[in-house]
């Protein structure tokens, strides 16, 4: 009897193992696509759970199935890179509680309907969260990014930076340190997708830099209507002398609507703005304001 359920045990464990290695790489906009992803680790390991409690010892506490199984997860999210998938604690969460779910008596006994309501509330956490942060993004607008936010935390492209809020709630664009090569990121700075893509109707874009050095810097403002990282004939980018201290930062809608090469933007569907350096200068740090979006004074 013990045998076949030994079995059924490996199958489920090499399952899973399969489905969360195999090469499966999302989009990095794909949003509900990672909202999916951190569902079915919730789901996987939930049924890892209960495979290995049918064959768990009696006499052995089911808090040590639970730690092993968190632990699997653990080592699953650290090989992911590996294999072109990508890695977060989130997914080790919801890994980790789907187990922590079925971690109980088998077969199911009076009680146990509780592990499945919480099970089902945590695979559904993902989708909903991802959806009151898309609600939320939509009514912020026409703020396309706002410093302690929980929506403006996502969909950041960094480019030899490190993102955070400083204590007066502005952005804090840290510079890293240089690879062994000594050879640091060329164009440190950050890119955004946002939800809300419908540009059309405003009067400008707004912000405001801080830089801390005294010798000037040039940064570059930047906005995409195509996919990918488009030629700079084919995108809108704008270059602005940054001297130290706080400089704001407002761009004419006139002037955004172009791309460099002259070709009209389509402002329908914005796929990306960002705020880098371009001068060849050592990046400790820059503040940024929130970013958002002036509307047009004759606008609905």
């Amino acid at each position: 009897m013990r045998r076949p359920a030994w079995r059924r045990t490996a199958l489920a464990g090499t399952a899973v193992l399969v489905l969360l290695l195999v090469p499966l790489p999302l989009p990095k906009d794909s949003r509900m696509g990672h909202a999916a992803a951190g569902a079915v680790h919730v789901l996987l390991f939930a049924g890892l759970a209960r495979a290995a409690g049918s064959v768990w010892p009696e006499r052995i506490s089911r808090g040590f199935l639970w730690l092993g199984l968190a632990l699997l997860a653990a080592v699953v999210e650290t090989i992911q890179p590996l294999v072109g998938r990508s890695a977060g604690w989130a997914d080790w969460l919801y890994g980790a509680g789907g187990a922590a779910c079925l971690c109980g008596g088998w077969p199911l006994r009076p009680g146990t309907r509780r592990r499945w309501v919480a099970l089902g509330a945590l695979a559904l956490f993902p989708p909903v969260w991802e959806a009151a942060m898309w609600h939320q993004e939509i009514r912020a607008f026409p703020v396309l990014a706002q410093s302690g936010a929980w929506w403006a935390r996502r969909s950041w492209t960094l480019n030899g930076v490190d993102l955070s809020v400083d204590p007066h709630r502005r952005f804090k664009v840290a510079g890293r340190a240089a690879p062994d090569d000594g050879a640091p990121s060329p164009y440190p700075g950050v890119f955004r997708r946002g939800v809300h893509r419908d540009w059309r109707g405003v009067e400008s874009l707004r912000t405001a830099v801080f830089w801390p050095k005294t010798e000037p810097a040039v940064f570059a403002v930047r906005v995409d209507d195509r996919p990918g990282n488009p030629p700079y004939a084919e995108r809108f980018q704008k270059e602005l002398l940054i001297t130290q201290g706080w400089n704001v930062v407002e761009i004419p809608a006139a002037e955004f609507g172009r791309s460099a090469g002259g070709r009209p933007l389509n402002l329908e569907n914005v796929c990306q703005w960002g705020v880098f350096l371009v001068s060849n200068v050592s990046l400790d740090y820059f503040l940024l304001e929130p970013v958002h979006l002036v509307p047009a004074r004759n606008a609905p």
